[in-house]
């Protein structure tokens, strides 16, 4: 069956996802982001009219150009049901979190991606069969992550290059910080706010967490379980229990709110209230676009930046492309001066880094 990959947006860069398939059945786009930076949005006109829109996870820069459906066709939209709950704008249509359904006539099997709630992975059977991966990680103590199958093809998450640092050095960065004083974690809250939230409280920490981070709890015990590990189960019963969090409340111990590059949210507010102030240190630890109030308070050194590894590192990477074996591999979402890295280090696969690949 001929197939071919359209990469619109996400290859070679930290844009927006977008990815066309195109097969016999018909043409679906995998993911339809905008950001990180604000405004971003997705080439509508390269994407053309699809059939349907799948959706890997909730995040803004996979799934926050979905007002633009009429763009493209107003497309059916399919995801999971905890992504369909974070998405309440949009009437999807429900696809597992962990196994097989059709979409369009082809078959799609999904699985754990280790990053989001609800999150996940896709194969296509398409051409010889394509893996997207879309972000994903596999050292979360939180999230849990399915290996996937053998794939001709893999797009993988490349948004940390060939960064080594691994969570666990990260941990132990974090926890003293903590010890120094209050501490203001802007974080997202459908992502690595509650395994933050967690490991703090774990290590003994007073932790206070804001109503968007306790919903998100609340949701990977609920609708998201299967997200996440199961010996995590109980630490985050404990974690939605966890000292209220709002916008008036007292510098004091370990803060996560929701705003993750501190613009919206709790977060925002309690900047607000501290910007001017010595403390409690402000610290971010995902992606800060540029012009974001984290961006400027990292610049002044009113804040501090201490990644949170929420995507794999090179060897993560070269361990995990090795156990799927593909022929060909798209490099998403990194930088493309790496791209002569990943032919080196892949080789004697096919690196793509070109729009248009035949599957």
């Amino acid at each position: 069956m001929d197939a071919r990959l359209i990469s619109v947006s996400g290859l070679g860069a930290k844009e927006p996802a977008a990815f066309v398939v195109e097969a016999e059945q018909g043409r679906l786009l995998l993911d339809c982001g905008e950001g990180p930076e604000p405004g971003r949005v997705p080439d509508f006109a390269a994407i053309g009219t699809v059939d349907a829109v799948i959706l890997s996870h909730s995040h803004k820069d996979h799934s926050g150009a979905l007002r633009f459906l009429d763009r493209i066709g107003s497309p059916p939209v399919y995801a999971t049901e905890p992504v369909l709950r974070l998405l309440p704008s949009i009437a999807g249509r429900e696809i597992p979190i962990r196994g097989c359904t059709r979409v369009c006539d082809v078959e799609v099997e999904s699985g754990v991606n280790g990053h989001a709630p609800g999150g996940v992975w896709l194969k296509l059977a398409v051409g010889d069969g394509l893996l997207y991966m879309g972000d994903h990680s596999v050292e979360s103590t939180v999230f849990a992550f399915d290996a996937p199958p053998a794939t001709a093809t893999m797009i993988f998450d490349a948004s940390y290059g060939d960064a080594e640092t691994t969570q666990e050095r990260q941990r132990g960065a974090l926890a003293e910080l903590a010890a120094a004083g209050p501490l203001l974690l802007p974080v997202p809250a459908d992502g690595r706010g509650p395994e933050i939230a967690m490991f703090l409280q774990a290590g003994g920490f007073d932790v206070a967490i804001d109503a968007a981070v306790r919903a998100a709890a609340t949701l990977l015990m609920q609708a998201a379980r299967i997200s996440v590990r199961v010996e995590s189960l109980a630490a985050l019963e404990r974690l939605i229990r966890a000292r209220p969090l709002g916008e008036d409340a007292p510098a004091r111990g370990a803060m996560v709110a929701h705003g993750g590059s501190g613009d919206t949210g709790v977060a925002a507010a309690l900047i607000r209230r501290w910007r001017e102030e010595r403390n409690p240190a402000i610290v971010f630890t995902g992606h800060l676009p540029a012009g974001s109030s984290g961006r400027a308070l990292v610049d002044l050194g009113r804040a501090q930046f201490h990644r949170w590894n929420v995507h794999p590192t090179l060897s993560q990477n070269l361990a995990l492309i090795a156990g799927i074996n593909p022929r060909r591999v798209v490099p998403a979402f990194g930088d493309a001066r790496l791209h002569p890295l990943w032919r080196e280090r892949l080789a004697p696969r096919e690196v793509i880094t070109t729009e248009v690949t035949e599957l």
